[in-house]
């Protein structure tokens, strides 16, 4: 074999090599979100409740994301009857809305696959976190209870509405759908959210902890299904 023939071979097995190894990809998307949410407060009994997302990313890469999201929802707890439930009887249902930036990273950013691999089903599991705020609204709540000798009033302290930091961590796992031209376009996401929240807005309470127990700071977490489309500028990976 002739130099010029040899080296015509191994020009184009490495073109072959560069060409498996590229990958193009949508650069933005954008979707919407369904879910439950349910908070962990100074209330023993909390209740699951709805809540709608919506999120809008920039993807540096096809398996790394950093973007916005809005939660819109409702987190409830207590008993305003039952003892049992809540020995002071306190109760309350927040209509919260949320904004937070969450950057997110996949499994197949660190690891090789392939179509039909076992790890190929799983490449979209990710984790991430990052940081927002909430905004917390009482549509009920119980203001006042009776003290022990049944005639004096207690007022609660509470909080009707204000914002709270929070910091979000997510879990989950992304199912990709390619359009004709072999581009992700479309993804199906379930993800869990667990957000740890820098105040005592979201139950509305905040009595001393020396009458009322209150081991921990308030927190809440989302389960979640959102769906997103892919667009906006090609990147090469």
């Amino acid at each position: 074999m002739s130099l010029k023939k040899f080296l015509l071979i191994l020009i184009s097995c490495f073109s072959c090599t560069l060409a498996s190894a590229q990958y193009n990809f949508y650069q933005l998307s954008g979707g919407v979100g369904v879910g439950a949410a349910m908070a962990f407060g100074d209330l023993k009994k909390n209740y699951i409740r709805p809540v709608g997302l919506a999120y809008f990313d920039h993807h540096p890469t096809p398996y790394t994301s950093i973007g916005l999201e809005i939660q819109k929802g409702f987190l409830s707890g207590g008993d305003s009857v039952d003892t049992d439930i809540d020995l002071h009887n306190r109760f309350y249902k927040n209509s919260f809305s949320a904004l937070s930036v969450n950057g997110k990273v996949e499994l197949a950013q660190f690891v090789e696959y392939r179509r039909g691999d076992l790890l190929y089903p799983l490449r979209g599991f990710y984790i991430g976190t990052g940081i927002g705020i909430i905004n917390n609204k009482m549509t009920e709540i119980k203001r006042t209870k009776l003290m022990s000798d049944g005639v004096t009033p207690y007022n609660f302290i509470m909080s009707g509405k204000g914002i709270d930091l929070l910091v979000p961590v997510n879990t989950g796992i992304n199912f990709y759908f390619e359009d004709k031209w072999g581009y992700t376009k479309y993804s199906l996401s379930f993800n869990y959210q667990i957000n740890m929240v820098l105040g005592e807005k979201i139950d509305g309470y905040d009595d001393p902890p020396e009458i009322f127990e209150n081991k921990h700071g308030d927190f809440y977490g989302v389960t979640s299904i959102g769906f997103r489309m892919f667009f906006g500028p090609i990147g090469v990976y």
